[in-house]
């Protein structure tokens, strides 16, 4: 609504859903049972009006992942203050619920933490694992939700003769002060300090699914120049989200930045 017909219709839009979950569930106990359906409305409110500034795609992912997880901070601060427990505490609370909850989901789909020894951890640290990562779970999560959300729109744009959002996402690179940030995780896993040690865990895969993503775009920029079939490339992204094939499509956007496999940068005078 907001690429189409404006930042203002699109605001409308929202207001008419939010009344709309409230008209079917009054009370303020709805406003964090729906913190999903808030958080899928702002996203596309962020996204609408960075389109509409003429950002490029990924810009616009990026802006929208870094708002939301500041939002997701503030609520979380503000929750653990409002129960009276320190940061820490509300942290390994929630941390707690979501492997329990995560636990629960497996065991009604006939699986167990036990089932994940290919990476190479036995059951309980995989679990411990899971609660130390939420950050990271939840920055990749809103990322990848972004991410689908603009692929799915500029899809419909094309089909229906909208104007086109930029250059198309096979072109998208991430920017390149990213990857001090990927080298500053690295370190603090050499760190002594166990919390120095989670923070860079975190960071590391979240910098880790960003050059997933520039691996990606990279695969459907050389799919593009080399016109491989539809049928191949879906092939193709199946393989690359599978493990341990995902590393590599890692490594091969990291990469892109010093070979530029896409051939995009602008090459120098001598």
């Amino acid at each position: 609504m907001g690429w189409r017909l404006g930042i203002g219709e699109a605001v409308l839009l929202a207001l008419a859903g939010v009344l709309f979950v409230f008209a079917l569930n009054p009370g303020t106990a709805v406003l964090l049972e729906s913190l999903g359906l808030w958080m899928l409305l702002l996203m596309g409110l962020i996204l609408a009006v960075c389109q509409q500034r003429g950002w490029p795609a990924g810009s616009a992912v990026l802006v929208t992942v870094a708002a939301l997880g500041l939002l997701f901070l503030m609520l979380f601060l503000s929750q653990a203050l409002f129960q009276g427990l320190s940061p820490l505490e509300f942290y390994g609370q929630k941390a707690g619920e979501f492997t329990e909850s995560l636990k629960t989901m497996l065991h009604e789909a006939g699986l167990d933490f036990s089932d994940f020894r290919l990476v190479g951890l036995p059951r309980v640290e995989f679990q411990e694992l899971v609660g130390k990562i939420l950050p990271a779970l939840v920055l990749v999560n809103l990322a990848l939700v972004a991410w689908v959300n603009v692929v799915v729109v500029r899809k419909l744009a094309s089909l229906w003769g909208w104007s086109e959002w930029g250059e198309p996402l096979s072109h998208w690179v991430s920017p390149e002060w990213l990857v001090f940030l990927l080298a500053a995780a690295g370190l603090a896993l050499l760190t002594p300090w166990p919390w120095v040690r989670q923070a860079g865990l975190n960071l590391l895969l979240v910098m880790g699914f960003i050059y997933f993503c520039q691996g990606m775009a990279v695969m459907a920029g050389l799919f593009e120049r080399f016109h491989v079939p539809w049928a191949l490339r879906g092939l193709g992204y199946v393989l690359a989200c599978m493990n341990p094939l995902m590393i590599g499509v890692m490594i091969l956007g990291l990469t892109d930045m010093w070979l530029d496999f896409r051939k995009l940068q602008t090459p120098r005078e001598a």
